[in-house]
């Protein structure tokens, strides 16, 4: 269903996904038939399919009216019965703090189009959300997978756990109290990465479906189809998740990269040109998609956008986008509102 080039995902993150937004009269049969699958294909979870099959799902959902806040409210519907390999996985640990390394690790399985990155902070831990194209820049898609892993960890442990801290990059979609009513707390936004931030007490509470015996078992197949990732062994999928980490903080240099995947920047230089690619090329490319995702969004401020690919002056933006595209980021915008 997928091509080596093309982030994919479980079937079951789609399944999720379409029948969450189908129960809300926003998507139909018609939509699936469009991508070239039936509803009964996905129900074999495991299937691999593309990410981008859910940016078409939202997007569709957006056009026939869609709230704001739906990512929010998909995300609250998790539904047991569409769970996939790495949830089931999850769900067989002992505690919430081994359920969340477990999907830290095998994360690719579940979608290449997002990854996770723990910090601790003292007594709290903070849970940052990084997103990969096609998701990245897509604030709906963003809130949903925060919503989505604190219905799950309220899920697992039966406990209605709150977040100490909730933030995202992006400018809110909805009123304050919708994000309240979900998280519990007053969420931040234009912040530099997307978080969820527990005490690090929570990740130490137990596990309602713990089965040591089945965890050994989910972890060998779930281990055995991340080896089978095309992205896995791609040095261009790997930098390019790497440029996107390092948007935010800046750290978008080559020898950033290669010290982080554990290469010499000769080797890096060498083992690209392999795949037909240069660094220079997929730096490019990461912050242009980035762009035009988020300047498709409601309230992205052009500044902000700036500080968020990386760039150090808002000048320097301006040039760069000038010649991708033939014209400034204002322009852009006007004439995708036009």
């Amino acid at each position: 269903m997928s091509s080596a080039n093309s982030p994919s995902a479980t079937a079951s993150q789609l399944l999720d996904l379409y029948l969450s937004l189908q129960g809300l009269g926003l998507v139909g049969s018609t939509d699936l038939q469009v991508l070239g699958i039936e509803l009964e294909q996905l129900r074999n979870l495991e299937m691999r399919v593309p990410v981008r099959w859910a940016v078409h799902l939202w997007d569709h959902a957006a056009s026939r009216g869609a709230p704001p806040e739906i990512g929010l409210l998909v995300g609250q519907r998790r539904g047991l019965h569409t769970r996939g390999p790495v949830a089931h996985l999850a769900a067989q640990s002992a505690t919430l703090g081994e359920a969340l390394e477990l999907f830290r690790r095998y994360i690719p399985v579940m979608s290449e189009g997002e990854s996770l990155r723990v910090e601790v902070l003292g007594t709290r831990v903070r849970i940052h959300f990084l997103f990969h194209a096609p998701l990245l820049g897509h604030p709906v898609a963003c809130e949903h997978s925060l919503s989505s892993a604190l219905c799950w960890a309220r899920q697992l442990t039966a406990v209605r756990l709150v977040p100490q801290a909730v933030g995202f990059r992006h400018a809110p979609l909805a009123a304050p109290v919708v994000y309240r009513q979900v998280f519990g707390v007053a969420v931040r936004f234009g912040e530099d990465a997307d978080y969820l931030e527990l005490q690090a007490s929570d990740l130490q509470l137990p596990v309602t479906s713990a089965n040591p015996y089945l965890k050994g078992l989910m972890q060998q197949r779930v281990s055995d189809m991340q080896a089978q990732l095309p992205a896995q062994r791609s040095l261009r999928a790997q930098v390019q998740q790497q440029i996107e980490y390092g948007l935010s903080s800046g750290e978008l240099s080559v020898q950033r990269v290669a010290g982080r995947l554990g290469i010499s920047r000769q080797t890096l230089h060498r083992r690209l040109r392999a795949e037909q690619c240069s660094f220079s090329e997929l730096l490019v490319e990461v912050r242009r998609n980035y762009a035009v995702q988020r300047l498709a969004q409601p309230g992205c401020r052009v500044e902000q956008l700036s500080r968020e690919l990386g760039f150090a002056e808002a000048s320097a933006f301006y040039k760069a986008f000038k010649g991708w595209f033939g014209v400034t980021p204002k322009a852009y915008q006007v004439g995708r509102d036009a």
